[in-house]
């Protein structure tokens, strides 16, 4: 009921979604996938695009007193029409260079082919989307029952999976849904490996690392990289945990970082130098910096201080995973050292792509400790106030 009432919402929500550049290129892939030419997979994402970017506009133009006084409020069709002149040739950015970035991570676009083809470029690629962010709230939910917190609670996390950031950008046609499902389908495999469930943990680990891989090479990286340091952090600290699953998970985790490593250097699929020129040159539309790394390290320095700033008058965020931490910690270390290392990527692409217009999106990683360790404090909170209620005699 939970997942069905997230999907309800966003069909109510859909005309309010401004369209993703990358929305675009994920469409223009899929359209391809399913025989159009280059250039009419261009036209028709790009047709939907503009129709999707005109009906935004137009709904803004409508709040503006003064156009409505004066009767200047345009037609869907004429901004749409507006706009597909403007992009004839591709839309921005045309580099290249920034087109490579998406040819080498597939997964989003073939996952989607099928509903593009029955419902259309737009509305096929946030369906996917969608029904990846649903999945990943089912997994929080199997993640906190094999946990061992009760269903009520469990539910809470699945809703509040799909409440915070995460089923917000979930909710538009990118990456985000499938890369944050895929995370969670890892994490409880993870957890079965740990709680010695060896078969099912090794598949749905793989299958989420793997899958992962291919929607966007450069997300499960961090993830498998972090899930090996998790583990080997149990296998020193957490004396319960010194068993086969948990070298299994080192181990699993492990081989996928290394083999992520090295496809990327055999195929020369953009890396981390890559993604800061295209950080810094706009795209490539500006020539390549010398220092890229200095100056990430400069605008790092900028950026956390802005967001600490921020932070301070509105302190949710902080709040809400460091409650979910402690919580996480005192139910099970082998359960705070796995959640947390995922929840950590979030963080890490942050600084390793400090954009502040991006901020919530590329950071949204780190909610999953918020998700798994609310419920758990929750649970924790009740469990205290039944034991402090005297028993009768």
């Amino acid at each position: 009921m939970i997942a069905v009432a997230y999907v309800l919402l966003q069909l109510v929500g859909k005309p309010s979604l401004l369209p993703a550049n990358d929305t675009y290129r994920y469409a223009r892939a899929s359209l391809e996938l399913l025989g159009d030419s280059p250039e009419q997979a261009h036209r028709t994402a790009l047709a939907a695009y503009c129709r999707d970017q005109a009906n935004y506009e137009v709904r803004r133009i409508q709040l503006d007193p003064l156009a409505l006084a004066q009767d200047k409020i345009p037609s869907v069709e004429q901004r749409a029409e507006a706009c597909r002149t403007k992009w004839a040739q591709g839309l921005a950015p045309h580099h290249p260079r920034y087109e490579r970035i998406f040819e080498v991570r597939p997964g989003f676009a073939v996952a989607a082919v099928p509903f593009v083809a029955a419902l259309g470029a737009d509305s096929g690629l946030l369906v996917t989307s969608v029904l990846f962010t649903v999945a990943g709230g089912l997994l929080a939910f199997a993640l906190l029952r094999a946990a061992g917190v009760p269903a009520p609670f469990a539910a809470g996390g699945q809703a509040f999976y799909y409440a915070c950031p995460i089923g917000w950008w979930g909710g538009f046609g990118l990456t985000e849904g499938p890369v944050l499902a895929l995370a969670m389908g890892a994490l409880l495999g993870a957890w079965w490996l740990l709680s010695r469930r060896l078969a099912a943990g090794t598949v749905l680990l793989s299958a989420s690392l793997v899958t992962g891989t291919a929607v966007k090479y450069s997300g499960a990286l961090l993830l498998a990289a972090a899930l090996t340091a998790a583990a080997v952090v149990c296998l020193v600290l957490v004396r319960d945990t010194r068993h086969r699953g948990t070298v299994l998970l080192a181990a699993l985790s492990g081989a996928v970082t290394a083999g992520i490593a090295l496809l990327s250097a055999w195929y020369s699929l953009p890396g981390s130098g890559e993604t800061l020129q295209d950080t810094f040159t706009q795209h490539y539309e500006y020539p390549d910096v010398a220092t890229p790394w200095s100056l990430l390290a400069e605008l790092n320095g900028h950026y956390w201080t802005q967001w600490s700033q921020e932070q301070a008058r509105s302190p949710w965020l902080l709040a809400a995973i460091t409650g979910g931490a402690w919580a996480l910690f005192r139910h099970s270390r082998a359960l705070g050292w796995i959640v947390v290392a995922a929840g950590a990527t979030g963080v890490a692409t942050e600084i390793a792509h400090p954009v502040a217009g991006q901020g919530d999106r590329l950071m949204v990683a780190v909610w999953v400790i918020a998700v798994i360790g609310l419920p758990l404090l929750l649970h924790q909170f009740a469990q205290s106030r039944v034991a402090r209620v005297p028993t009768s005699t």
